[in-house]
């Protein structure tokens, strides 16, 4: 009886055991464990990162140069930061599947990078500068240029019509921009004080945070169509829907593309031991992605920032 009673106990315990090692884990695993169980896969992609995120930034150092050396004074330093974002990106994407445990830290510096990038956007280089202020703006728009019925929001506000623009207008619009680094910034530095507090509970608390992100997203988003789509037709010359374009691709690769990839890497991977748990794979993966794509962008922003347009007034 005792015997059978302790080969019970045994082939339970060894069930128990079994069932813990197949399930996923969340917990991150240090540097050191990283390597010790790096996989070749994953070896595999953190040198394709680094190699994408050389070609980025030798494609930034040569836009660089070309930009201070064919630029007027006053868009130099602006357009530069800019084009920074690209390779800015890439770095960091090198590091978060390199540091496992750094990938928060390294998602809120690319997020609040490009929000300083919308912003300068609007009032710095390619708006403000570029038409000679506001008043040089209202003047050249014809009556009825103005108009709240963009994307995302067009759908909410359909009973707006095309106004003209006016200073308070104006001022309406680069409140929804001015917004974003300033609202984003404050719920990432939350955001990263309870991910290195309270990381096994992250994934549940950062819920409560999604709805102020993306409300937040949607509004800045939402003012800088409205300006674009009202100074595109004026400035076609300034090429600013495919500038707009290339910087709001960001926006969507760094925000949606991770669903979507997480989304698959959950459904198909069944490996996830320690330390190559579910959150390092999706993370690698989605890295990987996001370098290629960075340098795509950035290929496509040399384009337009090499074009005469960029020499404009001034």
């Amino acid at each position: 009886m005792d015997t059978n009673e302790t080969m019970s106990v045994d082939i339970l315990a060894e069930e128990n055991f079994t069932t813990t090692g197949d399930e996923c884990t969340n917990e991150l695993p240090t540097v050191q464990e990283y390597l010790d169980g790096l996989t070749l896969p994953i070896a595999i992609i953190i040198a394709a990162t680094v190699l994408l995120s050389i070609g980025t930034f030798s494609i930034f150092f040569k836009n660089a140069y070309h930009i201070l050396h064919r630029t007027p004074k006053q868009f130099k330093t602006k357009s530069i930061l800019l084009l920074t974002i690209y390779p800015l990106i890439t770095l960091f994407g090198v590091v978060s599947v390199s540091v496992p445990r750094a990938f928060f830290l390294c998602d809120t510096v690319m997020h609040v990078y490009f929000m300083i990038c919308a912003y300068v956007f609007f009032r710095s280089v390619l708006c403000m500068q570029y038409v000679d202020g506001e008043d040089a703006l209202i003047k050249s728009t014809d009556s009825q240029s103005f108009s709240l019925r963009t994307p995302p929001l067009c759908c909410f506000v359909p009973l707006f019509k095309r106004a003209p623009v006016t200073k308070n207008r104006l001022r309406f619009v680069r409140m929804l921009i001015m917004q974003l680094p300033v609202v984003q910034t404050a719920l990432f530095l939350a955001l990263n004080v309870v991910f290195v507090e309270n990381y096994p509970n992250f994934n549940r608390i950062i819920l409560y945070f999604v709805p102020m992100i993306v409300i937040s997203i949607l509004l800045g988003v939402w003012g800088l169509n409205i300006l674009v789509r009202m100074l595109a037709p004026l400035y076609s010359d300034l090429k600013l829907m495919g500038k707009y374009f290339v910087l709001q691709a960001v926006l969507i690769l760094c925000r949606i593309q991770p669903l979507i990839i997480a989304a698959i890497v959950s459904s198909s991977i069944s490996d996830c031991a320690f330390p190559n748990t579910l959150q390092v794979q999706k993370n690698a993966i989605f890295q990987l992605c996001l370098c290629f794509e960075m340098m795509v962008l950035s290929c496509w922003a040399s384009l337009l920032y090499k074009s005469p347009s960029i020499i404009g007034p001034g």
